[in-house]
């Protein structure tokens, strides 16, 4: 998966397949904005077969202005999972991984400080 963000509208696609990408947008890489990483990095936790997302290991700001958009979860294999968020939600997710086994990266965008992300072996 990759991420990219328009430079005129600052809106954000995910590819999950193929190299075709509208023109306009660029790709995001994780961290390549200079923010706060305990705001900003996943922290991941799992419970039997679910994984917690929670945004940042101090609580991201969910404002109109400032928020979380969206969280994906990608597998070794490829399998994505989103959660879209909205400003006044909690910075967090719960995915359902079933019987899943091995290392995934979990994503974040923040719609200010732009991409960041955490891997975890589950």
């Amino acid at each position: 998966m990759k991420v990219y963000r328009n430079t005129k509208t600052k809106s954000v696609i995910e590819i999950v397949f193929g190299e075709a990408v509208p023109e306009g947008y660029v790709e995001c890489f994780a961290g390549e904005v200079d923010a706060a990483q305990e705001k900003h990095v996943p922290h991941l936790e799992k419970d039997g077969t679910t994984l917690k997302v929670q945004v940042g290991s101090v609580e991201h700001p969910m404002l109109p202005e400032h928020y979380i958009t969206a969280i994906w979860v990608e597998l070794k294999d490829g399998t994505l999972y989103k959660q879209t968020l909205h400003a006044n939600q909690k910075p967090e997710a719960h995915f359902d991984l079933g019987s899943y086994t091995g290392e995934l990266t979990v994503y974040e965008y923040c719609n200010l400080h732009g991409l960041w992300k955490a891997t975890i072996e589950f």
